[in-house]
């Protein structure tokens, strides 16, 4: 008999047991776990609504948002169009495409899409003739050409047939545009970055404020093929110097004369060296 009632109590405590279970574990196996299915599926995603040239500001008619599948969305692919606005394209973005953050980067341009019925042409800029080196893929500028006293020779003929050529004349001569205006970058290659300076015990040497250096940068550029044998001529006779123009300029072209030293005295007031003589006695016998 007390056999029979160990079972019984033993039983209860076991259907006891059952029961709590069942009750604990009820909710979740009705759905209210958290699963894999609660995980986002899709995202907002920034698309283009038209061609965006290279160099060009993005402005709020060109970018529209979706909501796109995270499988079918880019991994660099912004979210918000606000995100777009104002940023100048550093590659083409063709219209119904996702815009990246890399759209907008700088980078050691690999590939070149050369415009239809241009041409790529490299020239090689600094610190001083490329506006410390700051212009990159995308931005438009102006070339100039400065030409010294070598491109002009000044002779003299004399009456026996025989030609000199005549020192001492300042013959410098620059040009802006030299048939370059509103010229694209479509890429640029840097010169290699120096190692970083250690300090003390091998730690990163202070930070120190932008120095003057001779560094070079190459940049590649969209010219018609008449414009190449210019800056051919030019490349391998005088110096160039390229000016940034603002993204609002591209389309906007001025015509200039050219600056020779006539012209600086003339029109800008440059006061011209004077002779000095010097009267030297004669000595008395």
């Amino acid at each position: 008999m007390r056999r029979t009632s160990r079972l019984v109590l033993l039983l209860g405590i076991f259907l006891a047991a059952v029961v709590f279970i069942v009750i604990a574990v009820g909710p979740f196996s009705q759905g209210n776990a958290p699963s894999a299915s609660s995980a986002p599926t899709t995202a907002d995603t920034v698309i283009a609504v038209a061609d965006i040239p290279l160099g060009t500001v993005v402005t709020a008619d060109m970018v529209t948002k979706q909501v796109l599948s995270l499988t079918g969305r880019d991994g660099d692919a912004l979210g918000d169009p606000s995100q777009a606005i104002g940023q100048t394209a550093r590659r083409p973005i063709l219209a119904g495409a996702q815009v990246h953050v890399s759209d907008f980067k700088f980078g050691v341009t690999s590939q070149l899409a050369v415009p239809t019925g241009k041409r790529a042409f490299a020239i090689s800029v600094n610190q001083l003739t490329g506006v410390g080196n700051l212009v990159n893929v995308g931005d438009n500028v102006d070339v100039l050409i400065t030409l010294g006293a070598a491109a002009f020779p000044v002779v003299q003929v004399l009456r026996d047939g025989t030609i000199t050529v005549v020192t001492g004349l300042n013959a410098t001569s620059v040009k802006l545009p030299l048939l370059l205006e509103n010229v694209q970058i479509l890429g640029t290659i840097e010169a290699p970055a120096p190692a970083p300076a250690n300090g003390a015990n091998g730690q990163p040497a202070a930070s120190s404020p932008p120095t003057i250096s001779d560094a070079s940068k190459l940049l590649i550029l969209s010219v018609t093929p008449a414009q190449a044998e210019v800056l051919l001529f030019a490349r391998t006779t005088g110096t160039l110097d390229v000016v940034l123009r603002s993204p609002q300029d591209t389309d906007v072209t001025i015509a200039t004369d050219g600056v020779i030293l006539k012209t600086l005295i003339d029109k800008y007031g440059l006061l011209p060296p004077q002779l000095v003589q010097t009267i030297v006695p004669t000595p008395h016998p």
